[in-house]
């Protein structure tokens, strides 16, 4: 089948350009900071949400295009140049896989392909849409274990997510419960209009019945998403940005107020700001592998004592003749690495790929000079002390807290 636009280079994309003026570069997989991605199985969403990197590509509001098979999906797997076993694998990256009848077909087949395979590694959906029985029946009946991240921002109903379902959402939670199945909560994005405290309360109250835990992220923007989202939070546009070195955009104080709230009224429920990594290691009952471990994330993370003392136990420096052994797998010259006393850097320009399968593969931090993008933004080479930027909000409420 073929699209209608074609696709845009991986430097280019979320920068708003026209898709059509591009060839598609696109492979069948690509790496993110915590799994690698299916991103040529199916593309296009329809989700709307205000927020999504796809609005700047054409990719939502979308109907879903088939592009690879299921079962050549499965098989491709392998020859992804960042493969290794146990890296989970996010399928429907560029979708929502229970957005429509024909997603759900799709990545239910490709669902029971994979159980019938011998890769090891997990298996990671991300959905605001109604888990289907068919997909919770095959993940309850493979040996890989299948981690569902279900994105409850709080949002659900307003111009910023306005086909998400609040009601569906939380029934997803208790579905999925109701059969042993891994279900995470994906707190993401906050803005003003998610940020008082009783949406907040009303989250988490819910939320740490449910779900096994909580990642936490702030907004990601560049400047296409800063114009989509300065209609709901106006203050955005009061001051420039470098995006290329920015992480997470907050409601001023907001973020504090949750890792006070959570540690006070939540302190058995696990949260874990940052990004998903720690979310995926405690799902999976492992120890960090991500080289997250002590980091300010880590740190400000409600994170189970059980857990921490996992980490902290598997925790090493690594050699420098290990860290030579994965720049070169990785293409990057092994005289152009070097070790720091928390990190190792990588000299100029790597591909965010690149860094994230090094992190994994050393299970210790991993920076580089500067960032070839993936997707158009940055997930991977944000140092842990400087990613969080705090911005004025009309209503806010945590002054006098």
């Amino acid at each position: 089948m073929h699209m209608t636009t074609r696709r845009v280079p991986l430097h280019q994309r979320g920068q708003g350009i026209n898709p059509e003026q591009f060839v598609d570069e696109r492979s069948p997989y690509t790496q993110f900071q915590s799994w690698l991605g299916e991103t040529l199985g199916v593309v296009g969403c329809p989700v709307d949400c205000k927020y999504c990197f796809f609005q700047l590509d054409g990719k939502t509001p979308a109907k879903p295009q088939k592009f690879i098979s299921p079962q050549e999906m499965v098989e491709n797997l392998r020859e992804a140049p960042t493969y290794t076993e146990e890296m989970p694998v996010n399928y429907g990256s560029e979708t929502d896989a229970f957005s429509t009848n024909q997603t759900i077909a799709y990545y239910t087949e490709l669902l029971r392909c994979y159980g019938q395979s011998q890769y090891p590694n997990p298996v990671v959906f991300i959905s605001k849409r109604s888990v289907p029985e068919e997909i919770m029946e095959v993940a309850a009946n493979i040996p890989q274990p299948v981690l569902f991240y279900m994105s409850f921002s709080g949002l659900a109903g307003t111009a910023i997510e306005p086909t998400v379902d609040h009601e569906t959402i939380k029934q997803n939670f208790i579905r999925l419960r109701e059969r042993n199945l891994l279900a995470i909560h994906y707190w993401r994005p906050f803005v003003p209009t998610n940020s008082t405290p009783q949406k907040i309360e009303e989250v988490l109250e819910f939320v740490s019945r449910y779900a096994i835990c909580s990642v936490i992220n702030g907004l990601r923007l560049n400047n296409g998403i800063r114009d989509n989202m300065m209609e709901f939070w106006p203050e955005l546009s009061e001051q420039e940005y470098d995006f290329s070195q920015s992480g997470e955009f907050w409601p001023q104080g907001i973020r504090e107020y949750l890792i006070r709230h959570i540690g006070e009224d939540y302190p058995s429920y696990p949260v874990f700001f940052g990004n998903t990594p720690c979310s995926v290691t405690h799902a999976l009952g492992k120890s960090d592998v991500y080289g997250h471990y002590n980091g300010s994330a880590c740190r400000e993370s409600n994170c189970p004592s059980s857990q921490r003392e996992l980490c902290a136990c598997s925790y090493r420096v690594p050699s420098l003749v290990e860290i030579e052994r994965v720049a070169f797998r990785m293409g990057i010259n092994p005289a152009h690495v070097r070790i720091e006393a928390d990190r190792v850097i990588a000299k100029g320009v790597v591909e965010s790929g690149k860094v994230s399968c090094m992190r994994y593969m050393l299970k210790f931090p991993v920076c580089s000079e500067a960032i070839g993008y993936a997707a158009g933004y940055n997930w991977a080479n944000i140092r842990d002390e400087g990613q969080i930027i705090e911005v004025p909000w009309k209503d806010n409420w945590t002054s006098s807290q």
